[in-house]
C-alpha cells in the first residue's frame, strides 16, 4: 500500500459526503421540472407509483430477508459504521464499540468501492448503526427504480404509455425482489446508475446547464458502488450529447474536466487495491472465461427459469419498433455494457455461487426496452379497453417465480448459520469483551469488540500484552465458518489458536453437522467469567462443503 494509505481513507469519506450532498441538492433542484416535463397531469407518474409500490410490497411480502452474500454484507454494513463513527472508509482489524462508537486500534483498506457503505453511514448517523436498516435502504430501492425507469423512458422517447409499461416491467423481475431483500450492494447500484442516465436523459432534453452539472455529479456518485459502475459514463454522454455539436460547448468540455476531478479519488482507489487477487485461484480477468461465462449468462434472458423470458421478447420488440433512433441504441449500449463485462472474470457466471445479483445492473435497460415493446403491441390493439391486457399479461407472466422468490436456497446456509451463531454469541459477550474472529466486522456491527483472530494466531503475545490489558470483559475465540473450510491458511488460524491458549466453553451451537461455539481464552492475571465454565483442550474440525466457497472472490464483493 503507498504512502498515501493514511490519508485516502479520509479523503474518501468526504469525497463522498460532497458527492452525496450535491446529488441531493440538484435533484431537489431539478425534479420539479423534470415532473413537469414527464407528466404535468399526473397520471405517469401516478402509474410509476404504483408500479413502485408493488414492487416494494413483492419485495417485502415475497422474498425472505436475509443474506445470501456473505460476508461481504457485513463488510459494507461495517465500513458504513467506520465511516459513520469514525469518518474514514476502512476496516477494522482491531477494535471495540464504547458508548456506541466504534474505536479502532488496527484497520485495513477495504477493497470495495465505498458509495454503498457511505449510504448507510448516512442512515446509522441520523437512526443509529443496526444491519436492519442496509435491508431497509434496499427495500426503498425497489420501490424507486421502477419510477427512475418511467422517467427516462419518457424524457428519452416522448411516449408515456412506454414510460409506464417500462415502470411495470422494472418491478416485476424476480431477481430485484429477491436481492433488494438483502444487504447486497447491487441494488443500490442499480439505481444509482439509473438516476446517472435519468439526469443525462433531462439535460438531453432540456439543456440547461443546471442539468448537465446533475449528470456529470450523479454519474460520479454512481460510480462508486462498483468497479464496473464507472460504464454508466459512457452511456450517460451518449444519451446527453446524442444531436449536440459538444466540441463547440464549453459547458461539455467543462462538465468533463470536472467529472475528471470528481473520479480521482475513485482511481486512487482502483490502485490501492489493484494488487489484490480477489479470491481468484489464477487470473482474474481472461478471454478464456468467456466462452463458459457466456453459456450461462447468454441463455439466463431466454430459459425463463431466473429471469421472464416476456421481458427479453418485449425489449427485443423495442429495439425492433425504435430501431431508427439512435437514442434507442444507446439504451442497448447501455445493456450491453453491463452484461459484457462479466464475461471476462473469473467468476462473472450468473450461475457462480450468488453471482445472479450481477444481472441486476442489466435490468433498467432491458426494462426501458420492454417498455417500448409493450407500447408498440399495445399500439396495435384496436379497443383500448382490450390494451389492458398487455401489463396484465406482464404481470401474469412473472406468478411463475413466486417460490424462486420465496426461497433462501442451500448455498451459503454455512455461513447464514455462522452469522446467526454470531448474534447470539455477541449477546453473552460481557461489556468490554473482545472475540478473536476471522470476521471482526461482524462482531463490530453487533456492537462487540473484536479483533483479527491471526493476530492472535501469529504472534500469542498480542493477546497478553494488548488485547488483554484492555479487555475488561474477557477475550474470547469464536469458532466459524473458516475453521472448518478446506482452506489451510483459515484453519491454521484456529488450530494455533486452540493449541496456544486454554479455551473455557462459553456457548454452541449445532447446524446439521456443523459446529459453531464461543471460548474464553484463560489469559495470564484474568479470571474466568463463570466458575461454571470448564476446559476444552481441543475443538474437532468439522468438515464444510467446499461450495460455501463460492460465495466469495468476485471483484467489488
Amino acid at each position: 500500500m503507498p504512502d498515501w494509505h493514511d490519508w485516502l481513507p479520509a479523503v474518501q469519506f468526504w469525497q463522498l459526503e460532497v458527492l452525496l450532498a450535491a446529488v441531493v441538492v440538484l435533484s431537489l433542484l431539478e425534479l420539479p421540472a423534470l415532473a413537469r416535463a414527464v407528466d404535468a397531469s399526473g397520471r405517469t407518474w401516478a402509474g410509476a407509483a404504483a408500479a413502485g409500490a408493488t414492487a416494494l410490497a413483492l419485495t417485502i411480502g415475497l422474498a425472505p430477508r436475509t443474506n445470501r452474500i456473505l460476508y461481504d454484507e457485513l463488510i459494507y454494513q461495517h465500513v458504513g459504521q467506520n465511516l459513520a463513527d469514525r469518518g474514514r472508509a476502512e476496516t477494522c482489524n482491531d477494535g471495540t464499540v464504547a458508548d456506541g462508537r466504534l474505536q479502532c486500534r488496527l484497520t485495513e483498506y477495504s477493497k470495495h468501492p465505498y458509495g454503498y457503505p457511505h449510504l448507510l453511514s448516512v442512515v446509522y448517523r441520523a437512526a443509529g448503526v443496526d444491519e436492519r436498516h442496509a435491508w431497509t435502504v434496499n427495500n426503498i430501492t425497489a420501490g424507486l427504480l421502477p419510477v427512475v425507469v418511467c422517467a427516462v423512458t419518457v424524457l428519452l422517447f416522448a411516449d408515456r404509455r412506454a414510460g409506464m409499461l417500462a415502470a411495470t416491467a422494472a418491478a416485476l423481475v424476480p431477481q430485484q425482489w429477491i436481492w433488494s431483500n438483502t444487504a447486497a450492494v447491487e441494488p443500490t447500484a442499480a439505481l444509482a446508475a439509473s438516476l446517472a442516465v435519468l439526469a443525462a436523459a433531462w439535460f438531453a432534453r432540456s439543456g440547461r446547464t443546471r442539468a448537465l452539472v446533475w449528470t456529470v455529479v450523479a454519474a460520479a456518485w454512481a460510480c462508486q458502488f462498483r468497479i464496473e459502475s464507472v460504464l454508466v459514463v459512457p452511456v450517460a454522454i451518449a444519451i446527453a450529447l446524442i444531436g449536440r455539436q459538444a466540441w463547440r460547448d464549453v459547458r461539455i468540455w467543462c462538465a468533463g474536466a470536472a467529472g475528471a476531478l470528481l473520479l480521482a479519488p475513485l482511481l486512487l482507489h482502483v490502485i490501492a487495491v489493484s494488487g489484490q487477487s480477489w479470491g481468484a485461484p489464477t487470473e482474474r480477468l481472461s478471454l478464456a472465461f468467456v466462452r463458459d461465462n457466456l453459456s450461462v449468462n447468454g441463455p439466463f434472458y431466454l430459459t425463463n427459469l431466473r429471469f421472464p423470458v416476456v421481458v427479453t421478447v418485449l425489449a427485443a420488440a423495442g429495439v425492433i419498433a425504435r430501431r431508427r433512433q439512435a437514442v434507442a441504441w444507446a439504451v442497448v449500449a447501455y445493456f450491453v455494457l453491463f452484461w459484457s463485462i462479466y464475461l471476462s472474470f473469473y467468476a462473472g457466471s450468473y450461475d457462480h455461487g450468488a453471482d445472479v445479483r450481477f444481472s441486476l445492473l442489466t435490468h433498467p435497460p432491458l426494462a426501458i426496452l420492454a417498455g417500448l415493446g409493450a407500447s408498440a403491441v399495445a399500439g396495435r390493439i384496436r379497443w383500448p379497453a382490450a390494451r389492458a391486457a398487455v401489463p396484465l399479461g406482464l404481470a401474469a407472466s412473472c406468478v411463475s417465480f413466486v417460490p424462486l422468490v420465496a426461497r433462501v436456497g442451500e448455498d451459503g446456509w454455512q455461513a447464514r448459520a455462522d452469522v446467526a451463531a454470531a448474534r447470539e454469541f455477541a449477546a453473552l459477550v460481557p461489556p468490554g469483551g473482545v472475540v478473536l474472529t476471522h470476521n471482526p466486522s461482524m462482531f463490530l456491527l453487533f456492537g462487540v469488540g473484536a479483533a483479527q483472530m491471526s493476530l492472535a494466531a501469529v504472534d500469542p503475545a498480542y493477546v497478553s500484552d494488548r488485547l488483554g490489558p484492555r479487555a475488561p470483559g474477557g477475550v474470547y475465540y469464536h469458532h466459524n465458518f473458516w475453521c472448518a473450510v478446506s482452506d489451510p491458511v483459515q484453519t491454521r488460524f484456529c488450530t494455533e489458536v486452540r493449541a496456544r491458549f486454554a479455551l473455557d466453553l462459553v456457548a454452541e451451537r449445532h447446524v446439521r453437522d456443523v459446529r459453531y461455539a464461543l471460548y474464553r481464552l484463560r489469559v495470564p492475571g484474568r479470571e474466568l467469567a463463570s466458575a461454571s465454565s470448564f476446559l476444552v483442550p481441543d475443538v474437532p474440525v468439522v468438515p464444510v462443503h467446499s461450495c460455501a466457497l463460492t460465495l466469495f472472490g468476485f471483484p467489488g464483493r
